[in-house]
């Protein structure tokens, strides 16, 4: 299919671009398993953009049948804006919303089946959920490094590649007391792989 053609690049953004963006902005926020076949990434988007479609269905069918902006042009265009852009922004972050605060927990409870969750690693479940927080993490050398994990932080989403940086740098004193902030320091960056675990604190005493 050659985009070239105007009928054939309004067919790829109507069918595509719905999906894409729906599921660009839940993946912001829910790390998934990662596909490669080409087959399974195309299937997500029609996926997404089905479900777009059927949540706007009586605006489309207003549309196309005339009962509503019929004389005006940009009235219409304005609506398919929303259809093809705004709304599946929103479903995207409704849909990230659910998953991130349980989804429908309550609901398999209730039929007493465990789900399997859909985030691919432990590392990406905790980090696209857990709030500002002290982290304290030990290297595989046993190392401890302290730190606060905050909005300016950032842990890698990257399936190739695990790191982590923490805005805030702390040493822990010897006697226990609570931790100490590192005079002159702008965080820390951690090499994943040099990582054995991290435990996360609501305080730093």
């Amino acid at each position: 299919m050659k985009l070239e053609n105007l009928p054939n690049l309004y067919f790829v953004v109507s069918v595509l671009v719905p999906g894409f963006v729906y599921n660009g902005v839940f993946n912001n926020f829910v790390p998934l398993r990662q596909n490669k076949e080409k087959e399974l990434i195309v299937l997500r988007f029609l996926t997404a953009t089905a479900v777009n479609y059927a949540v706007c269905s009586p605006l489309i069918y207003l549309l196309l049948a005339g009962w509503i902006l019929q004389g005006s042009q940009l009235g219409q265009a304005a609506c398919w804006l929303l259809i093809l852009f705004v709304a599946p922004l929103v479903l995207g972050l409704l849909h990230a919303g659910i998953v991130q605060h349980g989804g429908a927990a309550w609901f398999y409870k209730l039929v007493r089946l465990r789900p399997i969750s859909p985030i691919p690693t432990g590392w990406d479940w905790i980090f696209s959920r857990t709030l500002p927080c002290y982290v304290l993490v030990t290297l595989i050398d046993g190392t401890e490094i302290a730190g606060f994990f905050g909005a300016s932080s950032m842990a890698s989403s990257d399936p190739e590649r695990k790191d982590l940086f923490l805005e805030r740098l702390y040493t822990v004193p010897d006697d226990g007391a609570a931790w100490v902030p590192a005079t002159r320091s702008l965080g820390i960056h951690i090499d994943g792989s040099q990582i054995a675990f991290i435990e996360f604190r609501s305080t730093h005493d």
